[in-house]
């Protein structure tokens, strides 16, 4: 159920062999981590002390880069040790971060995946909808809680893809899982749609199979 890699999953999108239908969407990669951190750079949320009133936003960034935050760091770590199969030390290390920032949404969602590895089904969606609640547009968190969510509420899930489509319209993932579900819904017109798009995007996904709902 898990094993997407990183290559793709940094603009938030899955990649397209392997496990594309049938995995969660991998932890949140390290390019994505360094936009954010830059992007804190920006605010006085994100910043150990407060910005420089008489200095640009870009100075104060271009000046604090080489600096990563104690945030970004953990992190980082995190991601290593979730590469290294070290989720309880990786577990450790979003945690901390959610000790400097309650609501740090690279954090809650990789803790939601490595929930989400361990087969831990309540853990995982409490922390993926805790980082929608932060951000709604999250992509990767709304993807992984439809694939919780498929076998309990197909309906529900069907809604949480389209918040996914909404967000990047040619993820090819979310494009396959949506039209299987609506296949099994029986909303055969707007699957085909969905189906044929995704082949189209990818044409490896002609021989995907379609999930099993229970």
């Amino acid at each position: 159920m898990v094993g997407h890699g990183h290559e793709k999953a940094q603009r938030g999108i899955a990649p397209t062999t392997g496990g594309t239908v049938t995995g969660p969407r991998r932890a949140w990669s390290r390019l994505a981590v360094a936009l954010a951190v830059s992007a804190c750079l920006l605010t006085t949320a994100c910043a150990d002390d407060e910005p420089d009133s008489g200095r640009s936003g870009a100075e104060t960034a271009a000046s604090t880069s080489a600096a990563p935050s104690a945030t970004g760091t953990l992190i980082e770590t995190g991601l290593a040790q979730i590469d290294a199969g070290e989720l309880g030390a990786a577990e450790g290390s979003f945690n901390s971060v959610l000790a400097l920032e309650p609501d740090n949404v690279f954090a809650l969602y990789n803790l939601g995946y490595i929930a989400q590895v361990r087969e831990d089904v309540a853990t995982a969606v409490t922390q993926y909808n805790a980082a929608i609640s932060v951000d709604a547009e999250f992509a990767p968190a709304l993807y992984n809680l439809a694939i919780l969510t498929e076998n309990a509420d197909l309906v529900a899930a069907t809604d949480l893809y389209r918040r996914v489509l909404d967000v990047n319209p040619d993820d090819v993932a979310t494009l396959m899982r949506l039209g299987f579900a609506l296949q099994e819904l029986g909303q055969t017109d707007e699957s085909q749609e969905l189906l044929d798009r995704g082949i189209e995007l990818d044409p490896t996904m002609a021989d995907v199979e379609p999930p099993r709902y229970k």
